[in-house]
């Protein structure tokens, strides 16, 4: 519950900062605050592919005398991508287009948000979950107190305002994260992570960007092929039953992944399958919860977004995506458990183009009905395929297939 909860705050905070500029600024600096933000969001992304995702499958394996230098060499990474990313705002920025001078504003505020969000996985790859959230929960509490000031002080709402609520909140939540986490959280020598986790990293930030132009793909089309009430009432029904979904869905995997992998490292079987059992378990019961949608699809419509109540046919194909979505969580905590990280690539390959696929044959066919069930039948194709190429609970006993990288030095020459 505690991984849940950190994930919903999480996500969150995210949305309170998109919602807050979308009520306070003017449609003009609305544009330039949301593109902007996007732009350091998929940064963010890219960031959590190359560090985070690649602690929740590496870190549960190393010893316990080798950790306390290979967190701080992670986030030694994280600083140095974020100085990185911080580089690309700041020339995305000056270039002059109004829609991405928020650029500026957002760019000293990265190196600190990977540098939070890369602590925060140490914590989730640790079982600590409870960390994580005090950190998330800080984060999230500054960023209100500041926007308090900005509404009640006079000062009123801006880009340059918004931006630095949000940094506040970044730092205050790295400043939280470093006093309960301890001196071991101190960044050092970014190479020793890039030698390491090599192997896992690159396939997994081609996993997540992949992922990510996988949405953008389906909602340009829809937003090209068909009618804009109909783009906007499937992206109605989306946030309505699969967001939520997804949210959670995503918290399950972060809890999972270190389980398995650490079964895996240490080959006990019965611990592997014990992982396997309780995330099959925890989807199957969220699956079954997103289901329940389908019988009040029409008084949530009316509650929630009440000028789509006649898309309601939607919540049906859309709700069983989301289910099968969330039945697929504990193959994919079995492939990055097991370092099959090449594997979960070539299936994100043959998921987008199945979904892409259906997708734009459902368009073609009968508009947005036949899309919505399209991702569906994709979603089904997608967990048979994951059911035939996981290895199962019993692999284990064999450790990881290949190695992470190179022979692990002594903690203190990589601390050094």
């Amino acid at each position: 519950m505690l991984g849940v909860a950190d994930q919903l705050l999480s996500s969150g905070t995210n949305f309170l900062t998109a919602f807050v500029a979308s009520w306070a600024l003017a449609p003009e600096q609305f544009a330039t605050f949301v593109v902007s933000y996007a732009v350091v969001t998929v940064v963010l992304a890219l960031g959590r592919a190359v560090i985070g995702e690649v602690l929740l499958a590496y870190l549960p394996t190393v010893s316990l005398a080798d950790r306390p230098a290979i967190v701080r060499s992670s986030t030694g990474a994280a600083l140095v991508l974020g100085i990185a990313g911080s580089v690309v705002c700041v020339a995305g920025g000056g270039i002059g287009h109004h829609t991405l001078s928020g650029l500026l504003w957002l760019a000293p505020w990265v190196p600190i948000a990977l540098m939070q969000d890369a602590r925060r996985f140490v914590f989730l790859s640790q079982g600590r979950p409870g960390h994580a959230l005090a950190a998330d929960g800080a984060w999230a509490a500054a960023q209100v107190v500041v926007l308090g000031a900005l509404a009640f002080g006079g000062l009123g709402f801006s880009v340059a305002g918004l931006a630095t609520s949000w940094g506040v909140g970044a730092l205050t939540g790295l400043l939280v994260a470093a006093a309960i986490g301890g001196g071991s959280l101190r960044p050092c020598c970014p190479k020793a992570w890039a030698r390491r986790t090599r192997s896992l990293s690159g396939w997994f930030v081609l996993t997540s960007v992949l992922g990510q132009c996988e949405i953008y793909a389906v909602l340009v089309l829809a937003g090209t092929l068909l009618a804009p009430t109909d783009a906007a009432g499937l992206r109605a029904v989306q946030l309505l039953v699969f967001q939520p979904t997804a949210t959670v869905a995503a918290a399950l995997l972060v809890l999972v992944t270190p389980l398995v992998a650490g079964a895996v490292s240490r080959r006990d079987v019965e611990a592997a399958r014990h992982a396997r059992r309780f995330a099959t378990i925890a989807s199957a019961g969220l699956a079954a919860a997103v289901l329940a949608v389908i019988p009040l699809r029409h008084t949530l419509l009316d509650l929630l977004f009440p000028q789509y109540t006649a898309y309601a046919a939607l919540v049906v194909p859309i709700a069983l995506q989301s289910a099968l979505y969330v039945l697929g969580v504990p193959f994919h905590a079995q492939l990055r458990g097991f370092h099959r990280a090449r594997t979960l690539f070539g299936l994100q390959v043959l998921g987008s183009a199945v979904l892409v696929g259906a997708a734009t044959a459902g368009m073609g066919f009968g508009g947005v009905v036949v899309l919505a069930w399209g991702l569906a039948g994709a979603a089904l194709v997608v967990d048979l395929v994951l059911l035939v190429t996981t290895p199962g609970p019993h692999r284990a006993g064999a450790g990881h297939r290949t190695a992470v990288g190179p022979t692990p030095e002594p903690a203190l020459e990589v601390a050094r």
